[in-house]
């Protein structure tokens, strides 16, 4: 007896073409042992792949943030700077605590301390954003483990029936 248990993915076609819905029914009497190795397999892969699409959102939100730092450094050094826009940065998308900024930029040391506050808080996104291109790799690597260890059970099922049929 096969034992199963709860699949994220509702459906999975049999090979009547005919849409089975393990959720529902709570079985997989309607699926052959290859369908619900496929079944299960899927499902594994598009957890990884909806992981590694977060993952690269995450990703690509983080470099749009470390642009604009960029160019509100060069601002800040330039003197152009607004500082209430500036400040509101700072605190809303970088995190920096507002008690820690300069009332406002008006000599050479507010320049730095500044600067320093936006390096520090650019440089901790850099280290999170390797941090998760690796994760991204590692979810990417899994999702194709996941695709092809389906393709070669299935495969090595198909073998063994058809020897098993040669047999008889």
């Amino acid at each position: 007896m096969i034992e199963t248990e709860t699949i994220g993915t509702l459906r999975y076609a049999t090979e009547s073409a005919s849409a089975v819905n393990l959720y529902s029914t709570g079985t997989a009497s309607g699926l052959t042992l290859g369908q619900l190795v496929m079944a299960v397999c899927l499902n594994t892969a598009a957890s990884y792949e909806k992981q590694s699409v977060n993952k690269m959102n995450t990703i690509s939100k983080n470099a749009d943030l470390l642009e604009k730092g960029a160019d509100w450094i060069a601002k800040v050094v330039e003197d152009s700077a607004s500082w209430s826009r500036l400040k509101r940065f700072l605190v809303s998308e970088l995190g920096v605590l507002e008690g820690s900024l300069p009332v406002k930029i008006r000599t050479f040391d507010d320049k730095l301390k500044v600067i320093s506050l936006m390096s520090e808080r650019m440089n901790a996104i850099m280290q999170s954003q390797q941090q998760d291109l690796v994760e991204l790799q590692s979810y990417v690597s899994r999702r194709d483990t996941a695709f092809s260890s389906s393709a070669n059970i299935v495969r090595a099922l198909g073998r063994s029936m058809n020897g098993c049929a040669n047999n008889f």
